[in-house]
């Protein structure tokens, strides 16, 4: 069978399933009902297909097994628990399953389907249903968290989703979950199993405290952000121990009409360094209206490589695998866009620039939407720049480890290109 022929077989006859099923938009299912409580069931089932080419990397193929073209198919599911129990508590439950067929090894999928940094977690409840080397299955309790509200504050715990900061494109402040640009799961980010403590100082001011479980062989992370929502600004600042470092943050946005212009930095201290590491920053601008939207950001990316001579050690770096950044190097600029025309029709993408290669990466989508309960989406994520180039040395790679024999020509050059066809659907 050619590649991701399989897959698109497979994601055709769910895809069938779902119109089969699909009920009014967003709908929920009621549970039950009580004056004081309630309990809803939602549902949602992200479908994808893709052609994956990996361009002129035939040559890693000497000596890691990899194809010079491959298939992939992912699902994500989700059943929504969501239980009202008064106006002091709610509880939300989220069962999350997530399916992948690939002809690739996952080291060489830089988009798709969770390619997010995964959170480590002292309680875990992934359990893998399927694991074999092409087919994967899981399910996981994705949402655990508990709703208490006082009046003058308002806790949360347990697993959640957890954002912070203003960028899009770009993120510096969303230091719990940060989802990768290059992630087509963007319904629900993951959970983290955290404390949450929300507060408001005044009716213009909030404060937000977060103590966020890292894993066994990690400390806790833990950070408070103060807000101050304005007529005509929002602003923000605050401070955070994130694994071995200590950040100090803040944000400004401006908004004028349709516009916002935004701004955001943050600043490193190495506890194990004892120095004051590269800072991140991002800064940007939007116009959003009825029909259409833009932005613009520019990134400066501390964590990253100063060149594309410092690529193979900064894939080495954990930075990169916790998702505190999703890139190679240190200046970024960055557009994207969407215009929605009639008849539930829109296309827009943009496109990510590493200006000191220099590389870029275009994500362009055409998008049919029926009535907010289902959606078709079609795009690509195609690299432009020089190529990577095969680097080996007196003792083989081992298999699975492609930065042994990867030498970078710029950072975006270098990765796969995706075709992919993803369907979502409400239910």
């Amino acid at each position: 069978m050619k590649p991701g022929g399989s897959s698109l077989f497979s994601c055709a006859l769910c895809l069938a399933i779902c119109c089969l099923m699909a009920t009014p938009a967003h709908a929920q299912w009621e549970l039950w009902e009580t004056e004081e409580t309630h309990a809803e069931l939602g549902a949602n089932l992200q479908l994808m297909t893709a052609y994956v080419d990996l361009r002129d990397l035939e040559e890693v193929a000497q000596v890691v097994p990899i194809p010079r073209e491959a298939g992939l198919g992912g699902a994500v599911g989700r059943l929504e628990w969501s239980f009202d129990l008064g106006s002091r508590a709610d509880v939300d439950v989220h069962n999350r399953f997530f399916w992948q067929n690939s002809t690739l090894p996952e080291e060489f999928l830089f988009q798709g389907f969770e390619v997010s940094a995964g959170e480590d977690r002292r309680l875990s409840t992934e359990l893998d249903l399927i694991d074999g080397e092409t087919t994967r299955l899981t399910h996981d309790i994705d949402r655990m968290v508990v709703g208490l509200y006082f009046g003058l504050v308002d806790l949360y715990l347990g697993r959640q989703a957890i954002r912070w900061g203003v960028s899009d494109m770009f993120t510096v402040a969303d230091r719990f979950a940060a989802l990768s640009p290059f992630e087509l799961d963007t319904l629900q980010r993951r959970g983290i199993d955290a404390a949450r403590a929300v507060t408001h100082i005044s009716p213009s001011v909030e404060l937000d405290v977060v103590v966020a479980d890292r894993g066994e062989d990690e400390p806790l992370s833990m950070g408070a952000r103060a807000e101050y929502f304005g007529g005509r600004f929002d602003a923000y600042g605050g401070v955070g121990r994130f694994w071995e470092r200590v950040s100090t943050m803040s944000g400004l946005s401006v908004f004028a009409g349709h516009y916002k212009f935004f701004g955001e930095g943050e600043l490193l201290w190495n506890l194990d360094d004892e120095q004051l590491d590269r800072p991140r920053a991002t800064v940007g601008a939007q116009r959003i209206s009825m029909d259409w939207q833009i932005g613009a950001e520019y990134h400066f990316n501390g964590l990253g490589a100063a060149s594309a001579d410092g690529y193979a050690e900064a894939l080495m770096q954990p930075e990169l695998a916790r998702g505190e950044t999703y890139f190679l190097g240190r200046h970024y600029a960055g557009v994207n866009g969407f215009y929605f025309l009639d008849a539930g029709w829109g296309f827009g993408g943009g496109a990510i620039a590493n200006v000191v290669d220099p590389s870029v990466v275009v994500f362009p989508t055409v998008e049919y939407e029926i009535e907010e309960q289902f959606s078709i989406r079609a795009g690509a994520y195609v690299g432009l720049g020089e190529r990577a180039e095969i680097e080996l040395g007196d003792e083989p790679p081992q298999p699975g480890q492609p930065q042994d024999i990867l030498v970078p020509g710029s950072e975006f050059g270098s990765v796969s290109d995706l075709y992919f066809l993803q369907m979502t659907a409400f239910f």
